[in-house]
């Protein structure tokens, strides 16, 4: 009955375990993409042409170099390390704010979900780490072994969810993006009028599509870095175990 029970507790521990680092692995692979690519927003902007596009739609000229220092304060600002969106550029040769209030409004709400995910992503740290020290003053030897059967375990279940919403995110990328901001910005404040928004001109749908699939390549790829430990140790034990 001991035995049955620390069996449980230790699934259930390593279970969390795996959860957790996910969640950590996937807030990172968001970073990573986001803040840590050089020039990504700048062959983005090439990429759709969003000077032609802004140019085309609100009649308003700016440089590629203005349009790269006020994305540069957006990225600042999302991540909590500015006060506010207030950026100051150049537009038709005069000094202007580049966002208007609705996309302040936007923006600040944005802000708060990745300022959370990586307050998250801290508490998730200690938790692991508490999870960890706690196996190893239980199972002793045993703690390396069973956090890595439940991160097999795991994996083998998340990994296969968020490869079919990739997947379907792939065949209709305006629905599901669409029920994300549903879900997340219920109040309704992130549809934008490109006559209106300079934001959506120079962020159109397919840069967000080029930013989500960089990051689910980049969690995919760090997930399965940590596999293959994990499943070369399972099985060299499965060996022992059979010799």
């Amino acid at each position: 009955m001991k035995q049955t029970m620390k069996r449980c507790i230790y699934a259930a521990l390593s279970a969390v375990f795996a959860i957790l680092l996910l969640f950590v692995i996937f807030v990172t692979s968001f970073e990573a993409v986001c803040y840590w690519m050089p020039g990504l927003y700048h062959h983005e902007f090439e990429k759709y042409q969003v000077l032609e596009t802004m140019k085309t739609w609100k009649g308003d000229e700016m440089t590629m170099e203005d349009l790269d220092k006020v994305m540069e304060q957006t990225m600042i600002y999302l991540r909590g390390d500015r006060e506010n969106l207030i950026v100051e550029t150049t537009i038709n040769g005069d000094p202007a704010e580049f966002y208007n209030a609705n996309e302040k409004s936007h923006m600040a709400d944005v802000r708060v979900l990745f300022v959370r995910c990586l307050t998250l992503r801290a508490l998730a740290i200690l938790t692991l780490l508490a999870i960890a020290a706690l196996l190893i003053v239980l199972a002793h030897g045993q703690a390396l072994r069973i956090l890595g059967r439940g991160y097999l375990v795991t994996c083998a279940v998340i990994l296969t969810l968020v490869i079919i919403l990739g997947l379907l995110a792939m065949t209709d990328f305006t629905k599901y993006f669409t029920i994300f901001h549903e879900i997340f910005f219920s109040q309704g404040n992130w549809l934008f009028d490109p006559r209106e928004s300079r934001m959506i001109d120079v962020m159109p749908e397919g840069f967000f599509y080029d930013i989500a699939a960089r990051v689910f390549m980049v969690f995919l790829g760090a997930v399965a870095a940590l596999l293959i430990p994990d499943i070369i140790f399972a099985f060299r034990s499965r060996s022992k175990r059979r010799d």
